[in-house]
Order: structure tokens, then sequence, then C-alpha cells
């Protein structure tokens, strides 16, 4: 046990504080993966200190950064609320120190943390802003290829019909009559 009276599980590289009800700490090295992409990991995790990288296709051909989070930045939260995988493998770049919470923590650690309220939709909402360009850019590069293809193309008819459902779904899921209608009143 250290000065600060944490309890150290030396398995987990978690320092678990006894009075603590809104999250653990949980301390990370120079490299060590918190989480990996396509996880079930149901955790939101607060940078106390350090910075996380978070990649998709971590160490693979077309690995890509999707950010660094620094200092009271939140990551994992999206996962944590929806039961979903993770979407991309966080990795920490320095020692980091994390406040670790799970959704039964969530309602304490806002109260404890009302200001981090704010801060934790602007996470969100910098995913989902993330996620549509990288949707809208797919949808343009596949609307591109198909246009630049031959008349004379030997595309398999099943891929051709693949390709305009997978763009049918993505209009579906992205088209709300309230978004034109208010853009139509201009």
């Amino acid at each position: 046990m250290g000065d600060n009276n944490m309890a150290v599980n030396s398995d987990s590289k978690e320092n678990v504080m006894p009075a603590e009800k809104a999250g653990k700490m949980q301390h990370f090295q120079d490299g060590d993966i918190i989480f990996k992409e396509n996880d079930i990991h149901p955790y939101m995790y607060k940078v106390l200190k350090g910075n996380v990288a978070l990649y998709v296709n971590y160490e693979q051909e077309h690995e890509n950064v999707l950010g660094i989070v620094g200092d009271d930045q939140f990551f994992g939260e999206i996962s944590m609320l929806t039961g979903r995988p993770q979407v991309y493998t966080a990795v920490a770049l320095k020692d980091t120190l994390l406040m670790k919470v799970d959704e039964d923590q969530l309602e304490q650690f806002l109260r404890d943390n009302h200001g981090s309220t704010l801060d934790i939709m602007r996470s969100m909402a910098r995913v989902i802003a993330t996620q549509s360009f990288d949707i809208a850019t797919l949808m343009d590069d596949l609307q591109t290829l198909y246009k630049e293809l031959p008349d004379d193309n030997h595309l398999d008819p099943d891929m051709v019909i693949r390709m305009k459902q997978y763009q049918l779904q993505y209009v579906e899921k992205t088209y709300t009559p309230e978004a034109s209608f208010f853009s139509a009143q201009g």
C-alpha cells in the first residue's frame, strides 16, 4: 500500500480506492493497451494524468490514429453506455493515470464530478462527428467508384446490388424528415 491509502492489485494494474464509489484508479505504462478494438469493454475512462492514443486497426497494415486524449478528457463512454464493442484500441502513450468508471458507477461519478457532464458529451460528439465524416467519405468513394466503372464493366451483378443496398441503408439511417424540413426552411 502506498502513502495515498490505496490497495494495489498487482495482477490487473488496478489501484482500488476503498471508499471510491464513482470509479477506480488505474495506472498504465507507455505502450500498455487499455482495451482493444471489438472488445466488449463496458467502461468509460477519464484521463487524470498522461495521454492515450485511440487507434483503428492497431498494429495492422492500415493502422490509423483517431486521436490522442489527455488530461481531463474521456474515452470509452459510448461502448459503456451501449454495451457494443469498442470501435478503437486505446494505448497509453506514457505513464498514465486513469479513472475507470462502469455504468453502475456513472451516476455517482456525475454527482461527484458534475462539471464532467459537458466534457463527456463533447467526447461523445467528437466520436459521432468523426464516424459520420468517415461514413460520408466512404459513401462518396463508393459513389465515385461506381460512376467510374466502364459501361462494359464485368462487375459481378451481385456486387452491384450489394453496393446499391449499402448506399440505400446509409441514406435510410441518415435521412430524417426534420432535418430536410429545417434545411428547406432555410
